[in-house]
Protein backbone atom coordinates (compact mmCIF):
# COMPACT_ATOMS: atom_id res chain seq x y z
CA UNK A 1 0.00 0.00 0.00
CA UNK A 2 2.65 2.31 0.57
CA UNK A 3 4.42 2.06 -2.88
CA UNK A 4 1.03 2.49 -4.36
CA UNK A 5 0.75 6.13 -2.34
CA UNK A 6 4.47 6.84 -2.80
CA UNK A 7 3.43 5.93 -6.57
CA UNK A 8 0.39 8.62 -6.56
CA UNK A 9 2.91 11.16 -4.77
CA UNK A 10 5.56 10.49 -7.52
CA UNK A 11 3.09 11.09 -10.76
CA UNK A 12 1.57 14.20 -8.62
CA UNK A 13 5.26 15.95 -7.89
CA UNK A 14 6.04 15.23 -11.68
CA UNK A 15 2.96 16.17 -13.43
CA UNK A 16 3.08 19.61 -10.83
CA UNK A 17 6.91 20.12 -12.25
CA UNK A 18 5.69 19.34 -16.08
CA UNK A 19 2.93 21.94 -16.09
CA UNK A 20 5.68 24.63 -14.40
CA UNK A 21 7.72 23.84 -17.44
CA UNK A 22 4.82 23.84 -20.02
CA UNK A 23 4.08 27.52 -18.94
CA UNK A 24 3.21 29.01 -22.09
CA UNK A 25 3.81 32.88 -22.99
CA UNK A 26 1.23 35.11 -20.87
CA UNK A 27 -1.06 37.68 -22.57
CA UNK A 28 1.36 40.59 -22.00
CA UNK A 29 3.14 39.20 -25.20
CA UNK A 30 1.64 41.28 -28.45
CA UNK A 31 3.21 40.14 -31.65
CA UNK A 32 5.15 42.58 -33.49
CA UNK A 33 6.54 43.14 -37.12
CA UNK A 34 10.79 42.35 -37.11
CA UNK A 35 10.44 46.03 -38.27
CA UNK A 36 9.20 47.09 -35.17
CA UNK A 37 12.74 45.90 -33.12
CA UNK A 38 15.21 48.81 -31.97
CA UNK A 39 18.30 49.19 -33.78
CA UNK A 40 20.03 45.90 -33.78
CA UNK A 41 23.91 47.35 -32.67
CA UNK A 42 22.08 48.69 -29.53
CA UNK A 43 19.81 45.59 -28.76
CA UNK A 44 23.30 43.16 -29.03
CA UNK A 45 26.51 45.38 -27.93
CA UNK A 46 25.39 48.07 -26.06
CA UNK A 47 22.05 46.04 -24.18
CA UNK A 48 22.75 42.79 -24.55
CA UNK A 49 20.27 39.96 -25.00
CA UNK A 50 19.59 35.90 -24.26
CA UNK A 51 20.12 33.21 -26.88
CA UNK A 52 17.98 30.06 -25.84
CA UNK A 53 17.22 26.90 -27.73
CA UNK A 54 15.54 23.58 -26.46
CA UNK A 55 12.10 23.00 -25.24
CA UNK A 56 10.11 22.24 -22.09
CA UNK A 57 12.07 18.79 -21.52
CA UNK A 58 15.65 20.28 -21.69
CA UNK A 59 16.86 24.02 -22.83
CA UNK A 60 19.74 26.56 -21.96
CA UNK A 61 20.12 29.82 -22.74
CA UNK A 62 23.05 32.59 -22.99
CA UNK A 63 23.68 35.79 -22.78
CA UNK A 64 25.06 37.09 -26.63
CA UNK A 65 26.52 40.61 -27.18
CA UNK A 66 27.18 39.62 -30.59
CA UNK A 67 24.33 39.25 -33.57
CA UNK A 68 23.05 41.12 -36.15
CA UNK A 69 19.21 41.07 -37.82
CA UNK A 70 18.77 41.83 -41.76
CA UNK A 71 17.88 40.45 -44.80
CA UNK A 72 19.29 36.83 -46.49
CA UNK A 73 17.71 35.20 -49.38
CA UNK A 74 14.46 37.24 -49.45
CA UNK A 75 13.91 36.11 -45.48
CA UNK A 76 13.75 38.88 -42.62
CA UNK A 77 17.08 36.83 -40.24
CA UNK A 78 19.06 36.86 -36.98
CA UNK A 79 22.47 35.57 -37.22
CA UNK A 80 24.12 34.61 -33.79
CA UNK A 81 27.66 33.45 -32.99
CA UNK A 82 28.18 30.81 -30.49
CA UNK A 83 31.45 29.34 -29.44
CA UNK A 84 31.83 25.38 -29.74
CA UNK A 85 32.81 25.04 -25.84
CA UNK A 86 29.52 26.64 -24.69
CA UNK A 87 27.25 24.21 -23.16
CA UNK A 88 24.34 25.71 -25.48
CA UNK A 89 25.66 25.04 -28.70
CA UNK A 90 24.09 21.51 -28.36
CA UNK A 91 21.09 22.87 -27.64
CA UNK A 92 21.41 24.57 -30.70
CA UNK A 93 23.15 21.85 -33.06
CA UNK A 94 20.42 19.44 -31.32
CA UNK A 95 17.13 21.93 -32.32
CA UNK A 96 15.42 23.90 -35.20
CA UNK A 97 14.70 27.01 -33.52
CA UNK A 98 16.27 29.32 -31.21
CA UNK A 99 15.29 32.24 -29.42
CA UNK A 100 16.78 36.11 -28.99
CA UNK A 101 15.30 37.54 -25.96
CA UNK A 102 15.28 41.06 -24.48
CA UNK A 103 15.42 42.16 -20.96
CA UNK A 104 14.88 45.77 -19.11
CA UNK A 105 17.74 47.23 -17.42
CA UNK A 106 17.00 46.39 -14.22
CA UNK A 107 17.82 42.58 -15.61
CA UNK A 108 21.01 43.38 -16.67
CA UNK A 109 22.75 40.98 -13.50
CA UNK A 110 20.85 38.60 -14.43
CA UNK A 111 22.36 38.53 -18.02
CA UNK A 112 25.85 39.06 -16.19
CA UNK A 113 25.17 35.61 -14.23
CA UNK A 114 23.93 33.32 -17.51
CA UNK A 115 26.87 34.59 -19.12
CA UNK A 116 29.28 34.03 -16.80
CA UNK A 117 27.88 30.25 -15.66
CA UNK A 118 27.11 27.23 -17.34
CA UNK A 119 23.90 25.44 -17.29
CA UNK A 120 26.27 22.08 -17.13
CA UNK A 121 26.80 22.67 -13.70
CA UNK A 122 23.28 23.50 -12.24
CA UNK A 123 20.31 25.78 -12.87
CA UNK A 124 21.61 29.17 -13.86
CA UNK A 125 18.38 30.66 -15.12
CA UNK A 126 16.67 29.29 -11.63
CA UNK A 127 19.97 31.23 -9.86
CA UNK A 128 19.46 34.12 -12.28
CA UNK A 129 16.09 34.66 -11.38
CA UNK A 130 14.85 33.76 -14.96
CA UNK A 131 11.31 32.12 -15.44
CA UNK A 132 11.53 29.95 -18.93
CA UNK A 133 8.02 30.31 -20.90
CA UNK A 134 7.34 28.59 -24.34
CA UNK A 135 5.95 29.75 -27.30
CA UNK A 136 3.66 27.97 -29.45
CA UNK A 137 6.23 26.23 -31.39
CA UNK A 138 7.63 25.16 -28.18
CA UNK A 139 10.36 27.44 -27.65
CA UNK A 140 11.78 29.30 -24.92
CA UNK A 141 11.74 32.61 -24.34
CA UNK A 142 11.32 34.33 -20.41
CA UNK A 143 8.84 35.94 -18.33
CA UNK A 144 10.98 38.15 -17.86
CA UNK A 145 12.21 39.71 -21.09
CA UNK A 146 10.29 42.71 -22.87
CA UNK A 147 11.41 41.08 -26.54
CA UNK A 148 11.30 37.79 -27.77
CA UNK A 149 12.65 37.03 -31.57
CA UNK A 150 11.88 33.40 -31.97
CA UNK A 151 13.76 32.04 -35.20
CA UNK A 152 14.26 28.52 -37.50
CA UNK A 153 17.69 27.69 -38.40
CA UNK A 154 18.11 27.52 -41.73
CA UNK A 155 21.72 27.51 -42.38
CA UNK A 156 25.06 27.13 -39.88
CA UNK A 157 28.67 26.79 -40.22
CA UNK A 158 31.98 27.54 -37.78
CA UNK A 159 34.10 30.32 -38.98
CA UNK A 160 37.18 28.82 -40.41
CA UNK A 161 40.55 30.11 -38.64
CA UNK A 162 42.44 30.35 -41.70
CA UNK A 163 40.21 33.01 -43.03
CA UNK A 164 39.93 35.35 -40.06
CA UNK A 165 41.58 38.70 -40.30
CA UNK A 166 44.51 38.76 -37.99
CA UNK A 167 42.43 41.23 -34.56
CA UNK A 168 40.11 38.62 -34.77
CA UNK A 169 42.82 35.99 -34.57
CA UNK A 170 44.13 37.48 -31.93
CA UNK A 171 40.89 37.66 -29.71
CA UNK A 172 40.01 33.76 -29.97
CA UNK A 173 44.38 33.76 -28.53
CA UNK A 174 43.78 36.07 -26.23
CA UNK A 175 40.23 34.66 -24.89
CA UNK A 176 41.60 30.95 -25.56
CA UNK A 177 37.89 29.76 -27.09
CA UNK A 178 37.33 27.99 -30.73
CA UNK A 179 36.08 30.13 -33.40
CA UNK A 180 32.17 30.76 -32.85
CA UNK A 181 29.52 28.76 -35.07
CA UNK A 182 27.31 30.96 -37.04
CA UNK A 183 24.16 30.53 -36.71
CA UNK A 184 21.54 32.44 -39.11
CA UNK A 185 17.89 31.92 -38.25
CA UNK A 186 14.94 32.96 -40.51
CA UNK A 187 12.32 35.25 -38.32
CA UNK A 188 9.00 33.36 -37.65
CA UNK A 189 7.39 35.48 -34.71
CA UNK A 190 8.21 38.09 -32.95
CA UNK A 191 6.83 39.68 -29.52
CA UNK A 192 7.59 42.57 -27.17
CA UNK A 193 5.43 43.46 -23.80
CA UNK A 194 2.88 45.71 -23.69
Amino acid sequence: MKRIYFLFFLIFVLSGTAQAQERKMGPEWQKISIEDVKNPVALFHKDWAALAAGNKDSMNAMTIGWGTIGVLWQRPIVTVYVAPERYTNEFMDRNDYFTVVAFPESKREALAYIGTHSGRDGDKLKAAGLTPEFTELGNPVFKEGNLAIECKIIYKEPFKKELLDDKAQDLYQRIKISPHVTYIGEVVNVWRKK
